[in-house]
């Protein structure tokens, strides 16, 4: 039986053959879904919906289902016959291969066709996926001229309603998608001869699997691989005393341990925010106010409000509990200072105040990041979430509904949609123990080292 083609099978084939394989003939293997993977899907189909202001008036071709296609195709052709000058999701097939156009618009004798991507730059997968579509299309008939990517613009900060204008940018990539027409049929030719004859066994992981993003078939190539195992009796720590000992003496008490976690929504929320900004929404900082009292820190904490805007409010209390003097200890300093930078750009009346921290912050990564303290638990990497199991074995992330940051990122962008006072109550106590356990792991591994 002859396969269609679509424009993800095209650019899933020219990734890895064997994806496309299974893709086919074994798509019960493929990996779950995770949470952080369904919501890259959702966020791209809304930017791609937003992006359809930018061509207002136009009939969405699309029959809601995936099996729909010869009735998407037709329905596409009755419109284009009948005059329609803006369509959204085109799609345009002969059996063999087959696509859907996010924005199609005519121009007078010919069209233009419009791809959405919910990023804020060309990539050069996303060349690969134009030239596709532009083939399928000219293939169709239509009298296609120009093809554009639509993505978001990254310089655009948000004042009042979103300007769907400046939000997105429009970058043509005719001149690039033409001169890989011609390597289109002779790619297809060899995709379906892999799908006839199954020759897909020699193909091995590498660079491929995870770039420019994740194969959703990995669990399966990956059973069978011998991974190299950790010798069976530990090995001791390691300790560069005199590095270590020096590290600490530098630092001043009061001792405030921080960190920050962030939202990154694609389409600002806020005002004085961009595409994608890292925007602060929580923070947790313990304070041990002297050597002794190491045992005994305070924890502080603000976790903002949505719909409000976490940031002028987290500022105002930041400062109010973090002091004028002491060490700020932060894990990967360059995030933290980055973060405390844009704040004090996008609110310049706390600006000089939030320039009076800097001088005080210490990178509490550097002992592990230059090996002044090493155990082969850490698995080679100072991370915290490697560091912290290592050395700390009486506090755990096992035990939270949240474990990472992302799962803290969407948890709280959920907030925004959540009618139920109960489940939000949840996910902020959810939240509140996540980012107190990032500090509390810091205050231990320091008393640790």
């Amino acid at each position: 039986m002859t396969k269609t083609i679509s424009k993800s099978s095209y650019i899933r084939g020219m990734k890895c053959p064997k994806s496309l394989w299974l893709h086919f003939f074994q798509p019960e293997e493929r990996d779950e879904i995770s949470e952080s993977q369904q919501n890259i899907f959702d966020t791209g189909h809304n930017v791609g919906f937003l992006a359809q202001q930018l061509f207002p008036g136009g009939i969405d071709a699309s029959r809601g289902e995936p099996g729909k296609v010869a009735e998407a195709v037709e329905y596409t052709r009755e419109l284009i016959n009948n005059g329609q000058a803006v369509i959204y999701e085109a799609a345009f097939s002969d059996g063999e291969v087959l696509c859907y156009m996010d924005i199609l618009v005519r121009e007078k004798d010919h069209w233009n066709a419009f791809e959405v991507k919910a990023t804020t730059s060309v990539k050069p997968y996303h060349v690969q996926d134009a030239a596709f579509q532009y083939f399928v299309i000219k293939k169709a008939g239509l009298p296609l001229k120009d093809v554009f990517l639509v993505h978001l613009n990254n310089q655009y900060v948000r004042r009042g309603a979103i300007d769907v204008q400046q939000l997105f940018t429009k970058e043509k990539l005719t001149d690039i998608v033409l001169p890989v027409q011609d390597s289109i049929p002779g790619n297809l030719g060899a995709l379906k001869l892999m799908l006839a004859t199954g020759n897909v066994s020699n193909i091995a992981m590498g660079p491929h699997c995870t770039s420019p993003y994740p194969c959703d078939f990995m669990e399966f190539c990956q059973r069978g691989i011998v991974m190299e195992q950790e010798e069976a009796n530990p090995r001791p720590a390691s300790r560069n005393q005199a590095e270590l000992d020096h590290f600490k003496s530098q630092l001043k008490y009061p001792l405030f341990f921080f960190d920050f976690e962030t939202i990154m929504p694609p389409v600002p929320y806020h005002d004085e925010s961009r595409p994608y900004q890292q925007l602060p929404f929580q923070y947790s900082l313990h304070v041990v106010r002297a050597p002794e009292m190491m045992d005994r820190p305070e924890h502080y904490y603000y976790l903002g409000t949505p719909p409000d805007d976490p940031r002028p409010a987290l500022i105002e209390t930041l400062l109010s509990q973090i002091g004028t003097v002491g060490s700020i200890l932060v894990w990967h300093q360059s995030f933290e200072i980055k973060r405390l930078e844009e704040l004090g750009r996008d609110f310049p009346q706390y600006a000089t105040q939030i320039d009076t921290i800097f001088p005080r912050i210490v990178d509490l990564i550097v002992p592990f990041r230059r090996k002044y303290f090493y155990t082969p638990e850490m698995n080679g990497s100072a991370s915290l979430k490697s560091v912290f199991p290592a050395l700390v074995h009486d506090l755990s992330y096992d035990d939270l509904a949240i474990q990472e940051g992302s799962t803290a990122s969407m948890t709280y962008l959920s907030i925004y949609d959540d009618p139920d006072p109960e489940s939000v109550a949840k996910k902020r106590n959810d939240l509140l123990k996540y980012c107190w356990l990032d500090t509390m792991g810091m205050v231990r591994i320091l008393e640790l080292i």
